[in-house]
């Protein structure tokens, strides 16, 4: 395969023409930032670029900044009125994000990730009724975990403890069967796999990338392991953590465009090193889609077939759940899976009880204590994420807090997270639809109901 100079430049020509549906990591975010129906909702000075999208201090207290999409009239009617419809350009901006998070298999390619749905599993209940009316102090102001619920632009949030469901909450028309988009949650499930498939015999992570993938051997991620990879310690992706255009980065979201006829193969193999490898943490979405080749080529399956044999099928699942492909059928394996609240939950309840579904071993336990594992350390400190003081590490694409937990968090922009801790048996799935990529505040209030989670939990004797 030939990849000229002339045809990265035919790639970033392309890229230029149509920066449009799912564009997380290009030059939208600098733009959004001054958009006038977000921009004048942001308060504070820390309006920074991140992963070419906003992290803000806080969101103003205006009714006009915490509209539902219900409420905003988008996508209402038939049809809907046209300044009110979810188009390529505006599908990422506040109010319509409100709507596109939960909408995901309507403007892009989604392939079911579930073939085989055997039986529907609930998850065993013993609600709380107390839990989501305790008042905490947030931000210097008592507030209950409800009413911070439909302050902070959350969609669904379901919290389990000793694997029983305790609460749950709902808002901007969510309800417990609909799928949300989980953005980079996704690149978890993609290292769980991995590590399925390591344990199988499958996948050697001290194997070089080239080895299952030769067309990746004059890349940055030809020399690098398999456990570099899932690690993300190689050097690329600069773009995307910084605001900055990264031409790989752009050609790699705009291949998910319902227009796009661009292979992610092709860019993945034209992908240019930002720097030697250093042994260090550098976040890019690019690595994540390394690994679902990797996978994919090692396990001679497709994505979906993998995630529904290894993972899905296993754990009773309720309603659809869908993630985007490109045009050659790849599925993405670094964002976009769509899953609902409920169906996510018992993901992290089955990794919280190392491998055990209704108390019956299903899955290896030495497969999920291995992502308990603490990674790398010096990587972390020394990577593009360093001032986030309260992770220990990544590995498989999962952050390691620090504590002698072992917790685990997935995190995706607009505030989507699951956070799962081994030790007090505590789950909690936050979906949201932030205006913007991170607001400071929300992460902090969230932070401090997950300590008091913990607290309060009893574990199981």
């Amino acid at each position: 395969m030939d990849y000229s100079d002339e045809r990265r430049s035919r790639v970033a020509s392309t890229v230029k023409a149509s920066l449009s549906a799912l564009m997380i990591a290009s030059a939208i975010g600098p733009a959004f930032a001054q958009s006038p129906a977000t921009g004048d909702c942001l308060a504070g000075s820390d309006k920074v670029a991140l992963a070419a999208g906003v992290r803000a201090d806080s969101v103003k207290d205006a009714p006009e900044c915490h509209l539902t999409w219900q409420e905003a009239g988008i996508m209402v009617g038939f049809p809907p009125p046209l300044d009110k419809q979810v188009t390529p350009d505006n599908l990422f901006r506040y109010p319509f994000v409100r709507w596109t998070l939960q909408n995901t298999s309507l403007f892009t390619r989604t392939v079911s990730m579930l073939s085989d749905r055997k039986t529907v599993r609930p998850i065993p209940e013993q609600r709380d009724g107390a839990l989501l009316d305790t008042k905490l102090d947030i931000g210097g102001t008592d507030q209950s975990v409800g009413e911070y619920a439909g302050k902070s632009f959350t969609d669904a949030l379901v919290v389990t403890k000793n694997g029983k469901l305790v609460a749950e909450w709902y808002g901007n028309g969510m309800s417990a069967s609909k799928p949300h988009y989980i953005s980079s949650v996704t690149k978890g499930v993609t290292g769980l796999l991995a590590e399925l498939l390591i344990a199988d015999g499958r996948l050697d992570d001290k194997r070089p990338v080239k080895s299952y993938v030769p067309e990746l051997a004059g890349s940055p991620f030809g020399d690098a392991t398999v456990r570099d990879v899932l690690d993300m310690k190689v050097n690329v992706g600069a773009g995307e953590t910084s605001g900055a255009v990264d031409v790989a980065d752009a050609a790699l979201w705009s291949t998910m465009a319902l227009n796009s006829r661009q292979s992610a193969y092709d860019t993945l193999a034209a992908v240019k090193a930002d720097g030697p490898n250093d042994g260090n943490f550098h976040y890019a979405s690019m690595t994540t889609e390394v690994a679902g080749w990797v996978i994919t080529r090692a396990a001679g399956e497709t994505y979906q077939k993998l995630a529904s044999d290894l993972l899905w099928s296993k754990l009773g699942l309720q309603d659809d759940i869908v993630e985007p492909v490109d045009p050659t059928g790849k599925v993405y394996a670094s964002t976009g899976l769509t899953i609902s609240a409920r169906d996510l939950a018992k993901l992290g309840v089955m990794i919280a009880d190392h491998g055990k579904v209704d108390g019956k071993q299903v899955f290896a336990p030495e497969v999920i204590d291995r992502l308990y594992e603490y990674g790398d350390a010096h990587a972390w400190q020394n990577g593009n994420f360093k001032k986030i003081k309260v992770f220990h590490s990544y590995r498989s694409y999962w952050y390691q807090l620090a504590g002698d937990d072992h917790a685990l968090m997935g995190l995706g922009v607009y505030g989507q997270g699951l956070y799962i801790n081994p030790t007090t048996r505590v789950v909690m799935v936050r979906y949201s639809s932030l205006p913007v990529h991170s607001v400071l505040e929300y992460s902090d209030g969230w932070d401090k109901i997950r300590l008091w989670l913990d607290r309060t939990a009893t574990a199981a004797p």
